[in-house]
């Protein structure tokens, strides 16, 4: 668990001073909560027990993950079992399955076989910049609060091309979302079958790797787990990070989000408060002619999800919503048939949970949009976010697979 000090050395960069926190016997559990009083309990003990959620419940009736540190775990079940939980051990030592997910060798060149840090991960886009100078096309869409660069790259074939865009790894310790867009990118670069060739061809792929650049490092070099930001959430310094896909500027804090700074979705202190969204979203504003955007992806993890808009509400839908459903059913039907993975599609408060202030919604609601997706990779749970380095290559084909999928859906109803 992070001190007082660990943070304080983090904000003046002396993070590489310090030693990594460490999960040794935390135990992932999965909880169902059947009614509002056990939701009202869990509340209650979240910072008396230091529990921390991987992924909550949609619905009453439906089940959390939750991780907590090993001297907790004896008051944890005794409450679990006084008031008639139902529950199963899904994890039983995070750390074990963060030490496999680092244990590597390096090779000097990128491959899928690990799990790469930012600098490998700016290495290898130098390469394909180098190697591609016809197809690959830079872009830096500015600096983090730390002053690291946020940089992606645009493919394209030939002019003309409608586009798709693409923000990974928003949230810092969803490491298979880099791990699986970087191949995506060498697939676009190298087609192996003909419907990669047609998508390379024929539509232009704007593709920012990582997005939380700050929290990415840190979850390498320090707190794996980490999620967040890393700019300063209050004057005290005791609390940092802003949740970044609560940042957009729309229905900012309207619901789903939270305004205590030491929360997992901590929104920020204003919309587009974090400079990884005001600059994400000034570079789409002003660097890409408008209307070229035909799909707009946020690539998470974990659930196997495609979300579409609203957020917001369970009662109202978009006006193109018949349309997203298509193209996610689409996404979702193309990977299926060939891997046999199922992924559940629908609007986010319909089908996971109600969230305001998403990169999705900023999408559709304020550029037109008309298919905006955030997508969650695997798994369903087992593994959640430590998920190993033989996982990549499997989830990385099977996203490819549905992104042509996808194409063909949204050619379908007319989106490209």
């Amino acid at each position: 668990m992070l001190v007082k000090r660990l943070l304080f050395l983090a904000l003046f960069g002396l993070v590489s001073a310090v030693e990594q926190v460490r999960y040794d016997n935390y135990k992932v559990y999965n909880v169902k909560i059947d009614d509002r009083q056990q939701f009202n309990l869990l509340n209650a003990q979240e910072k008396i027990l230091k529990l921390s959620s991987w992924r909550e419940a949609r619905h009453l009736g439906e089940s959390s993950d939750i991780m907590l540190a090993p001297e907790y775990e004896e008051a944890f079940e005794s409450l679990l079992l006084k008031h008639n939980f139902n529950y199963s051990l899904k994890i039983d030592n995070v750390q074990r399955h963060i030490d496999a997910q680092r244990s590597r060798q390096r090779t000097g060149y990128h491959e899928w076989t690990q799990f790469h840090n930012l600098d490998e991960i700016y290495a290898w886009l130098d390469l394909i910049e180098s190697r591609y100078p016809d197809i690959v096309t830079p872009f830096t869409i500015g600096n983090s609060y730390e002053g690291r660069p946020i940089r992606g790259v645009k493919i394209s074939y030939q002019k003309g091309n409608p586009a798709v865009f693409i923000e990974s790894n928003i949230h810092a310790r969803e490491w298979i979302t880099s791990a699986t867009i970087t191949y995506f990118i060498d697939e676009l670069l190298v087609p192996r079958n003909p419907g990669v060739r047609d998508i390379a061809y024929n539509v232009d792929w704007y593709i920012i790797p990582v997005l939380n650049v700050d929290g990415f490092v840190y979850s390498h070099d320090v707190e794996r787990l980490w999620r967040k930001s890393r700019m300063p959430s209050d004057p005290a310094g005791e609390c940092i990070g802003t949740d970044l896909n609560r940042n957009f500027d729309f229905l900012w804090m309207l619901t789903g989000a939270s305004d205590d700074p030491c929360t997992q979705t901590y929104a920020g202190p204003s919309a587009e408060s974090d400079p990884e969204i005001s600059q994400l979203t000034a570079y789409i504003n002003n660097s890409i002619p408008e209307g070229t955007i035909k799909i707009y992806i946020s690539l998470h993890s974990y659930g196997q999800y495609v979300l579409s808009p609203w957020g917001h509400t369970d009662t109202e839908f978009p006006e193109h919503y018949p349309q997203m459903m298509h193209v996610a059913k689409g996404f979702s039907d193309a990977l299926y048939r060939r891997y046999g993975t199922e992924f559940t599609y629908g609007s986010s408060a319909t089908t996971l949970y109600q969230v305001s202030g998403s990169g999705k919604e900023w999408a559709y609601a304020v550029k037109n949009i008309t298919i905006p997706y955030t997508i969650e990779l695997r798994d369903k749970g087992e593994l959640g976010f430590v998920l190993p380095p033989e996982d990549i290559i499997p989830v990385a084909r099977e996203v490819t697979e549905g992104f042509v999928g996808m194409i063909a859906a949204a050619r379908e109803v007319d989106v490209l």
